[in-house]
């Protein structure tokens, strides 16, 4: 049924993944959980967010370059190493007493360097765990089924952890979830395929990437839809706190539930995904209904007033988004040489992370100043209109061949 799980190293990459994702979305839900309340200032919660996505800006398309280069492994594992730091650093600080909001900020921009370098070559690497090529997009649906996985399971156990324990539990387990996969790391056997071209200096080979993405019109196209998607859509989950807020008295087992109920939804479409994929001349079709799915699910949220309307909008909201972004994400893998991957997958990764801290400004800004109404609404018709760049610019399917990728 799924046959990237028969590959050893990809087996044992999947498993450890799964449970540092569950650990990072236990502290992304116990981090704006804390933030919100030692400040109540939902445009904290969005300089927090813009803090961890900001060093993306500046150092992701160099860590596409990086990840063509070095071995991917090692970037992953020194990433891993930071990011536990890192989480630890502030559980010891809950544990003090001793945390205020300029440490959390420091953190999530040391996150953020670290994943500026990771994401690229995590991206890249799916490809380098497969003794058999013809697995990709199975293994690339399988790695968004376990992500979202992770994203139900983590924010539900982490409003359970919360309310039981507190915040700190939270970090110190993160902390503590990174360790599997850094063993597995240094394990991996070796299949990268490293560009030999060692002289080029870094302008050059980033160079090299874009000149590749301006002649290919439907890879561009799909990078520009994933930008405007993350600047008005995946804010939603920056203000999920505010939601919780206004729905709950128990605001922190309620952020658990609406983060669990976005993460079932997410969960859902990647296992529908990891089962079946759609008919390749169907892809852009669905990837324009699913955005359009998705801005409206955002928008409607923001008149739901009570919990039976908004669980289901959230629930919708994290389906649609994941069917978006994961056949965007299976559609670039497919059409990049390995030539150029690390490069091509950093600027997938860039439209992503680098919109992604503007938008958690901007949702942060409106929420304070404007109430959440009218930062939802906002979000969600910016989403409704990367569905129409998706109609109108008519982006092509794949070829009925794909370009053979051993």
């Amino acid at each position: 049924m799924f046959p990237a799980l028969r590959e050893h190293d990809y087996r044992r990459f999947w498993i450890t993944q799964f449970i540092s994702n569950i650990g990072s979305w236990m502290q992304s839900v116990a981090q704006g959980w804390l933030v919100y309340r030692l400040t109540n200032s939902p445009m904290l919660l969005g300089i927090v967010g813009f803090a961890a996505s900001a060093p993306s800006i500046v150092l992701m398309l160099p860590g596409g370059v990086l990840a063509d280069q070095l071995d991917r492994r090692k970037v992953l594992r020194l990433s891993q190493w930071a990011q536990t730091f890192a989480a630890l650093a502030l559980g010891v600080s809950i544990w003090t007493h001793r945390i205020n909001v300029w440490q959390i900020i420091a953190a999530s921009l040391i996150t953020g360097v670290a994943m500026s370098f990771s994401s690229p070559a995590y991206q890249a690497m799916i490809v380098d765990l497969l003794d058999d090529r013809k697995n990709l997009p199975n293994a690339v649906a399988l790695n968004s089924l376990q992500f979202n996985l992770s994203r139900a399971i983590g924010p539900l156990l982490a409003g359970l952890t919360l309310a039981a324990w507190g915040s700190v539990s939270c970090f110190i387990l993160n902390a503590l979830s990174f360790l599997p996969l850094i063993r597995v790391l240094g394990r991996l056997k070796d299949r990268q395929r490293r560009n030999v071209t060692v002289e080029q200096r870094m302008i050059a080979r980033l160079a090299e990437g874009f000149r590749y993405v301006r002649g290919e019109r439907t890879v561009l196209i799909l990078l520009c839809v994933t930008m405007i998607a993350s600047l008005f859509g995946f804010p939603i989950i920056t203000l999920m706190p505010v939601v919780a807020r206004t729905l709950f008295t128990d605001d922190a087992s309620g952020l658990g539930y609406l983060m669990a109920a976005f993460g079932c939804g997410a969960l859902a479409a990647a296992l529908m995904l990891a089962l079946r994929m759609p008919p390749v001349e169907r892809m852009p079709r669905v990837i324009n209904g699913a955005m359009a799915v998705f801005g409206l699910a955002i928008g409607a949220i923001a008149f739901g007033h009570s919990l039976p309307i908004v669980v289901p909008l959230v629930f919708v909201s994290g389906l649609a988004m994941v069917f978006s972004f994961a056949l965007v994400n299976t559609w670039i893998q497919q059409r990049v040489p390995d030539e150029v991957r690390g490069r091509v997958m950093s600027m997938y990764t860039y439209s992503f992370f680098a919109f992604l801290p503007v938008g958690n400004l901007l949702a942060g800004a409106i929420a304070e100043h404007a109430g959440l109404k009218s930062a939802l609404l906002v979000m969600g018709g910016g989403v409704v209109l990367t569905a129409m760049i998706v109609a109108i610019a008519r982006v092509e399917p794949l070829p009925d061949r794909v370009e053979d990728l051993a």
